[in-house]
């Protein structure tokens, strides 16, 4: 197992329900997010690309689940948040 430093990339993986679906919306970044956490309301201001988006007057989304996956490619690592949301109602 090499020790030397290598760049890391960052992933932003956001799941309808649960995460046996596809994700409805990813992100990639050069940084680390800000801290996630259950409970969290999430506001899909990316309305195309959800399957049943919230009613704005009287749902919300909230994170539900979060994983962490963190591997290691040849030239750099990756550190992916998967998030799933759940609709509340307001």
């Amino acid at each position: 197992m090499s020790r030397e430093l290598k760049p890391t990339k960052y992933a932003l993986e956001v799941y309808e329900n649960c995460f046996s679906n596809e994700p409805s919306y990813h992100v990639f970044s050069s940084t680390p997010f800000s801290s996630i956490s259950i409970g969290d309301r999430f506001e899909p201001k990316v309305t195309q690309t959800w399957v049943d988006p919230p009613n704005e007057l009287t749902e919300k989304f909230v994170i539900s689940e979060v994983e962490h996956l963190i591997f290691a490619l040849e030239s750099y690592n990756t550190h992916k948040v998967m998030i799933a949301l759940k609709k509340s109602f307001i």
